[in-house]
């Protein structure tokens, strides 16, 4: 199976406007990605607030991104809930629209042990035939995947890549080696855009990025120069980045990142609730920075 998971994947914004889908704005967004060849976009994931969309929403919202893109690139849809039957028929809904791969995230709030997440993930896996991304992301959900799970995890045909989040940039040094004796082309990448270069380094071979919102083009070109091996470059690129790392994250995402895509004049940067807007601080820090990089 081709591995879509790798490079530059953007985690798109969900635009919104007087609290209903904004999907001429999803045009905007989707066609930006496009224009600088991003690798793949996740859509409602966390960046998303895919936890804000009904179900009927959430079927809109991907069947609008596929026309949209018309194939020029991979949609990957986010699966996210605490309740393993509630992420089943949002998989499903998924395989209905005919999304090219699932993000399933380690399931929020409940806390699973390590039995209770591979059997989340294999259920999800056995019911539907898309190529999976687990998403480990121990600030939101509480638990952190460990070493053994994930090479047990690996060894379901369609389970196909990793995204981490987190400070753990030694993990690709760790696995890398036990995954090839499991699977060729299992692929770790980070969710954190400011650990991208590092994660890089050390054996990952993309990042699902925020910051990919805003300037896809320096980000795409920080992985190409990765997969160049020419991390000098690839240095100078992330320390131009870092300023509007820092304005991103300065405040719970996406909040931050929704007013960036408004200043660009991608969508509004209207939230749902408990989301609510940026404060002036990070606005100033959002426009100082990206006023050195646009």
């Amino acid at each position: 199976m081709n591995n879509i998971f790798k490079g530059l994947i953007t985690a798109i914004i969900t635009p919104f406007k007087n609290n209903q889908l904004d999907l001429v704005a999803l045009g905007k967004i989707l066609e930006y990605q496009i224009e600088h060849n991003v690798d793949g976009v996740v859509i409602a994931g966390t960046t998303g607030e895919g936890s804000s969309l009904s179900h009927n929403e959430y079927k809109i919202l991907l069947q609008s991104a596929i026309a949209i893109v018309q194939k020029r690139m991979p949609i990957i849809a986010g699966c996210c809930s605490s309740n393993t039957m509630v992420a089943l028929d949002i998989a499903l809904i998924c395989q209905e629209v005919g999304v090219d791969g699932l993000m399933c995230t380690i399931p929020p709030y409940v806390k699973p042990t390590t039995e209770g997440i591979y059997q989340h993930i294999k259920t999800i896996h056995d019911a539907t035939s898309l190529p999976i991304m687990i998403y480990n992301t121990q600030s939101r959900t509480g638990v952190n995947i460990s070493d053994e799970n994930i090479l047990r995890l690996a060894d379901l045909p369609r389970v196909m890549a990793l995204k981490d989040t987190g400070t753990d940039i030694e993990r690709p040094l760790r696995l890398n080696p036990l995954l090839k004796q499991i699977k060729q082309n299992f692929n770790l990448l980070t969710g954190d855009d400011p650990i991208a270069l590092a994660y890089r380094a050390h054996g990952g071979v993309g990042c699902v990025s925020v910051a990919g919102n805003i300037v896809p083009k320096l980000c795409k070109n920080l992985q190409i120069c990765c997969e160049r091996n020419d991390f000098a470059t690839a240095l100078t690129i992330h320390q131009q980045l870092f300023p509007l790392y820092q304005a991103l994250f300065a405040e719970t995402n996406p909040m931050p990142v929704k007013y960036a895509a408004s200043y660009l004049g991608l969508c509004t940067e209207e939230l749902r609730l408990p989301l609510v807007a940026a404060s002036t601080e990070t606005r100033k820090s959002i426009v100082q920075a990206m006023n050195t990089l646009i």
